[in-house]
């Protein structure tokens, strides 16, 4: 007895002092959020605190996203009655609840998306049809709540004395709020003003989603913006920053329902409710989760229904229910409408079945089922995924000629006006120096190291993100669980394919949101095996448990820092107009102010380098997208002086130009040096474009930025 004491003491040290290291690792290149968090916290208080009027229009809009979700819940609820008669599944004592709950909500949400598509068809985007269809789905909603209100246990079980636990879930809600009052705020996030919320309020004013002229990014599969389009027409019968409101809470709320799926998993593995409690809060305190949940972004969305395929597999993997193959084909369906990018999971996926179906070949237990049948079985739910998410791809592929349109149009061709092959080569160049842009073998093999400790936000070669260390100190974890064989089949079929997921991340896009859908799959298994690894160890659980929550709580000081530095308190409570927050949060706003209350109605405005950010821009515009210099660029090539630039754009249509020039007037950062030519030609074809942009006698404002003027 007294040496396996010594030895657990030993362990807990070594455990100690990993978390230590990590932590002081994390946060030696943090200066710029975690240490400057004590300043940072006086932006929380503004002169006035609160105002009733904006209060209220930000409260509203929370409420509808409610009654949305609750929508969500309501389809989905008879989506999977259906699946159980379909499959003659039983009832399981087992399943999770919480989980269940999260699921329906899931599936209502992919039910109601396609069914937007589909309004969007028949120019459907008005709000008689999201108020019908709110109706549908509360009244599904109040029916199964109703007839689930005797089986229903009760969610909070016994009262706990665990301050472990009562810590972990007093952090994870405080982050959830905060990440709730964050996305309410205006939107700023750049996806978010790109297209996020740009192509539905572009769909509602024209009432369908026809392809918008100019915006590449109507092309894409728009699974969750649908949702925005629902949300934003209920929103805005009150008024149009409820609507906004209403759609920034309806997109947020992906973000708790996966904490949600997170904590019932963990309790379907049979862990109790202070460790499944934990596995949350590992996956709500990533940075980048929160980043992503409070900017009106959909890679929550598409980890929430990752996150749901890969449980589910992994239940089918272990039961061989044919339910779990339904549930799967929903969830990577649900995915593949959000993102091209889902298409890695559905491979991963078939990889699983395979397995599954090989391993069939060798047991020979009675009535067992055949290889061949469980591999039909799961190929059939593949070729469904693909049936439910193939109308946004068939619509690409009859308006562009290519259903993976605008992407990897040099494998298969596509066309549309301001999109060719080159720019989408480029495009994949882009995307693949995001984790560095020359790596060796080197960076691929200290890739989870990397991510977990240099990454940083807005800086493509460190993975644009902040992620925290905490899947660092878990990976050892895991190795140890697997090596003393206490992980069973289905946590272990989880973690291939989210291996997989991780293998397809490395080779693609290091962007670090794009790798969110692997982690709450690996913080269900860090707590299970930190669980299991402890059986009958007291003080060494312990320690695993408070050393799970202290990096928990470093990591989500970052959160903390990035929502002191936007802080959205003021607009939310209604203390701070929207135009005041625009202006101190986006440094073009002024100049959008200026166009859309000064310049005609017909007046139309190109945007060069200015992100594409039309979301708040009133007056016709023309915009490359991604490559946002590009037709400029050209311009500049074919015309020998000033006056000749001057005629060209006016031909265009163009009445005014809006150019942040900082960088595209800098010799060593323009797009319009050319390195085979001399410097004096480089020379001339700058100081060409300065006088249009900067030395004309039409600039009506201009500063170290950005420049507006006047085309005659």
């Amino acid at each position: 007895m007294p040496e396996k004491f010594k030895e657990n003491n030993f362990t807990s040290i070594i455990i100690t002092v990993w978390a230590l290291i990590l932590i002081s690792a994390f946060l030696f290149p943090r200066s710029d959020d975690i240490c400057q968090l004590p300043a940072l916290v006086d932006n929380l208080a503004g002169k006035t605190f609160f105002g009733l009027a904006g209060f209220l229009t930000n409260l509203f809009g929370v409420l509808i996203a409610c009654l949305i979700v609750a929508a969500w819940c309501g389809l989905g609820s008879l989506m999977v009655l259906a699946v159980k008669r379909i499959s003659t599944a039983q009832t399981d004592d087992n399943d999770s609840k919480i989980l269940g709950f999260a699921r329906s909500c899931g599936f209502g949400a992919a039910g109601w998306s396609l069914l937007w598509f589909f309004a969007g068809l028949s120019g459907g985007y008005k709000p008689a049809t999201a108020a019908v269809s709110l109706l549908i789905g509360l009244t599904l909603f109040i029916y199964f709540a109703f007839r689930s209100w005797q089986a229903r246990k009760s969610l909070g079980e016994t009262n706990s004395t665990d301050v472990v636990e009562k810590l972990a879930f007093g952090i994870t809600v405080i982050i959830i709020l905060l990440t709730l009052i964050s996305a309410v705020a205006p939107p700023t996030a750049k996806d978010a003003l790109l297209y996020h919320f740009a192509v539905p309020r572009n769909f509602i004013s024209a009432g369908n989603n026809q392809v918008i002229e100019g915006n590449i990014a109507s092309y894409l599969a728009l699974g969750t913006e649908m949702q925005v389009v629902w949300a934003m027409l209920l929103g805005n019968i009150f008024s149009l920053r409820t609507g906004e409101a209403a759609a920034s809470a309806t997109v947020f709320a992906f973000f708790p329902l996966l904490a949600l799926a997170t904590y019932g998993w963990a309790r379907e593995l049979g862990l109790d409710k202070k460790w499944a409690i934990i596995s949350a809060l590992l996956f709500v305190t990533i940075p980048t989760a929160y980043h992503v949940a409070s900017s009106g972004y959909i890679d929550l969305a598409l980890a929430f229904y990752l996150t749901l395929a890969v449980h589910a597999v992994s239940r089918w993997w272990k039961d061989l229910r044919s339910e779990w193959l339904f549930y799967t084909a929903l969830c990577l369906g649900a995915a593949l409408a959000i993102k091209l990018t889902a298409l890695f999971a559905v491979i991963a996926v078939a990889l699983a079945i395979l397995l599954r179906a090989r391993l069939a070949q060798n047991d020979e237990t009675r009535n067992s089922p055949t290889a061949i049948s469980l591999l039909a079985k799961g190929l059939i739910a593949l070729a469904c995924a693909g049936i439910l998410a193939s109308p946004w791809y068939i619509r690409d592929w009859v308006q562009t000629g290519s259903p993976v349109f605008p992407f990897y149009l040099n494998v298969w061709n596509g066309a549309a006006p301001g999109w060719d092959a080159k720019r989408s080569v480029w495009f994949q160049v882009i995307n693949s120096q995001y984790g560095g842009s020359a790596k060796s073998i080197i960076d691929y093999l200290i890739a989870p190291v990397a991510v977990s400790l240099r990454a940083q936000p807005e800086l493509p070669q460190y993975f644009d993100g902040v992620l925290g260390v905490v899947f660092l100190f878990g990976l050892p974890l895991i190795i140890w669980a697997y090596r003393r064989s206490l992980l069973d089949s289905s946590i272990k079929i989880a973690l291939l394919i989210s291996g997989c997921l991780f293998v397809f991340w490395l080779f693609t896009s290091q962007q670090l949101r794009y790798l969110l859908p692997i982690f709450p799959t690996l913080a269900v298994v860090i707590v299970f095996s930190s669980y299991a690894l402890t059986q009958d160890k007291k003080v060494l659980r312990q320690t695993l448990g408070i050393a799970l929550l202290i990096i928990s709580i470093i990591s989500g000081s970052t959160s903390l820092a990035w929502f002191a530095q936007k802080s959205p308190l003021q607009v939310v409570f209604g203390g701070e107009s929207t135009e005041d927050f625009l202006t101190r949060s986006l440094d073009y706003y002024p100049y959008y102010q200026i166009i859309n209350t000064q310049f005609p109605e017909n007046s139309k405005i190109w945007l060069i380098n200015m992100r594409r950010d039309t979301y708040y821009l009133n007056r016709p515009y023309f915009s490359d997208y991604m490559f946002e210099d590009y037709t400029f660029k050209k311009l500049v090539e074919e015309s020998k002086n000033t006056a000749e630039l001057q005629s060209k754009i006016k031909q265009l249509g163009i009445t005014h130009l809006l150019v942040r020039h900082d960088f595209l007037l800098d010799y060593k950062q323009s797009v319009l040096v050319d390195d085979a030519l001399p410097g004096k030609a480089n020379l001339e074809k700058l100081n060409l474009a300065r006088g249009v942009i900067l030395d004309n006698k039409n600039v009506i404002r201009s500063d170290n930025k950005f420049s507006l003027v006047e085309i005659e």
